[in-house]
């Protein structure tokens, strides 16, 4: 008999569907561990998945920082100099930007959220450096059964770009 070209581009499709899990593609920019104390600062949404990944964080030893506040500083920089700059409070912030609906309609039965997109980015504010990316769409962690990991690899990527030397906060 065989199957007829529609029924199995249907089946194909239905798979592709299930499995289109969130997991994060990771680009890591530089090759120099930091060898600070696990602190950082969130620059992202009042959405309520960032807890989520601020917790997988503080499981892994970091301080995680709602805002990354600057405070005005002078100093004499030499008899008769003056410096002033802004300080912050955190040298390493991780901006955090997606899409996913908030409305419990279109939220997975575990709690989890279907990403159109989500995107990391872990910034040295000193160095005006971005020292990694983890980005993906998809589903995101409580979506059975088609949970992915992006907020677990965010964490864990975050996690290894610092040094193993016991750094902790």
């Amino acid at each position: 008999m065989g199957i007829h070209r529609g029924t199995l581009l249907l089946a194909l499709t239905a798979l592709a569907a299930l499995t289109a899990c969130a997991s994060g593609q990771v680009t890591r920019l530089t090759n120099d561990p930091i060898s600070q104390p696990k602190v950082l600062s969130l620059d992202a949404p009042d959405a309520p998945w960032v807890v989520e990944i601020q917790q997988l964080l503080a499981k892994r030893g970091f301080t995680v920082k709602r805002w990354a506040s600057t405070s005005d500083v002078t100093r004499a920089k030499r008899p008769g100099s003056v410096e002033q700059f802004h300080a912050a409070s955190t040298r390493y912030v991780l901006v955090i930007e997606g899409s996913a609906p908030l409305n419990w309609s279109e939220r997975c039965f575990g709690g989890g959220y279907k990403f159109d997109h989500i995107s990391a980015d872990l910034v040295d504010t000193r160095e005006n450096q971005t020292l990694l990316n983890v980005n993906g769409s998809g589903y995101s962690e409580g979506c059975p059964p088609m949970s992915g990991s992006i907020f677990h690899d965010i964490a864990s990527a975050v996690d290894d770009v610092w040094t193993k030397s016991g750094f902790a906060s």
